[in-house]
């Protein structure tokens, strides 16, 4: 079977975002969501929605789809998307995400931040569990070919016991790290328990816009994390025998173990994944098996709701002096964004 699949919101990160890619060959494209779905194995684009009409004369221009509208309710009802990708600004996600649930798409994947606040979080895994949707955060990161790898190797023990992650790098944290925070919950494959945070400026932390930041999140089975303000995104998965280096924006990685006899630090061969897919490619790929066999999402709407709940945690520690911050959080009126 070949599923029908969709876009809602044709611009940067829908259709052109891979126009800012051209000279950085290190990375497997496509990222933008629109030619994921081109490539991607057992789906076809079919239509596309945007408010904006000069978005759609482009992307009808890219991508050869005709079935393009300004209301992304018609489209769906006309055209029966099996799988929709919303990429579209983040004070309207939620109401998208919602709207496309009951209008009866059977998957959604919503680009992250999947929304502001804890409240549209909440309301939006819970419409998509009553109508049988799958919902999917496009933090694409979890379906990378080489973390996946990453994964299996830290499952089989390269690294002995996995014990930590930490990331650095200067993004905000909700927006920028939603990748970091689903990754750090697929590997710690435990809820985070409680976090605390320092962030770069006070005048920010007192205000509900994104920030930077560092903190620490500590997860159920013991496994903890840790987000560092500067760095050029490299993330090292620390076990007891060794550690595993995500390097210059995840297109290097390294594997480092102990020697048998002395102990002493080696670097191991990384266990590169053959003819890899992007991540994004990946993703829609993984949608469609998800349909095929009713299985969950490597990042569903449930990691994207806890990535936005660590944010605001992280962001709330500040606000009460470096206060460890239990989660979930009770209050589910906070935003950020």
């Amino acid at each position: 079977m070949t599923y029908r699949g969709a876009i809602v919101g044709c611009g940067r990160i829908g259709s052109t975002i891979d126009d800012e890619q051209v000279d950085r060959p290190q990375f497997r494209y496509p990222w933008a969501h629109a030619p994921a779905i081109i490539e991607a194995k057992g789906v076809e684009l079919v239509a596309a929605s945007d408010l904006r009409e000069e978005q759609l004369a482009d992307f009808k221009h890219r991508w050869g789809v005709t079935a393009l509208y300004s209301d992304y309710r018609e489209m769906i009802k006309k055209e029966k998307p099996d799988i929709v990708c919303i990429t579209t600004k983040v004070e309207e996600r939620a109401e998208v995400v919602i709207g496309a649930a009951e209008a009866g798409v059977k998957a959604i994947y919503a680009t992250k931040p999947m929304c502001r606040s804890l409240a549209e979080a909440d309301a939006m895994i819970e419409t998509c569990r009553k109508h049988n949707t799958i919902l999917a955060i496009a933090c694409h990161k979890n379906w990378s070919p080489w973390f996946q790898a990453c994964l299996k190797a830290i499952k089989e023990g390269e690294i002995g016991t996995f014990s930590s992650m930490a990331c650095n790098y200067s993004w905000n944290l909700s927006n920028g790290h939603s990748h970091t925070l689903a990754l750090f919950r697929l590997f710690a494959e435990a809820p985070a328990k409680w976090v605390f945070g320092h962030m770069d400026s006070d005048e920010a932390a007192a205000k509900d816009n994104d920030l930077s930041g560092t903190g620490m999140i500590y997860y159920e089975n013991g496994i903890r994390g840790f987000l560092n303000t500067g760095g050029w995104l490299n993330i090292d998965f620390i076990g007891r025998d060794g550690w595993i280096s995500a390097r210059n924006e995840h297109a290097d990685f390294e594997m480092w173990g102990r020697h048998q006899k002395t102990r002493e630090p080696i670097r191991r061969q990384f266990p590169n994944p053959k003819r890899p897919r992007s991540s994004q490619q990946a993703a829609i790929e993984g949608l469609v098996t998800n349909l095929d066999e009713d299985t969950e999402p490597l990042c569903p709407g449930e990691y994207g709701r806890e990535a936005l709940e660590i944010a605001i945690g992280l962001r709330e520690s500040h606000r009460q002096g470096g206060k460890k911050i239990a989660l979930p959080l009770t209050d589910r009126n906070l935003k950020i964004g």
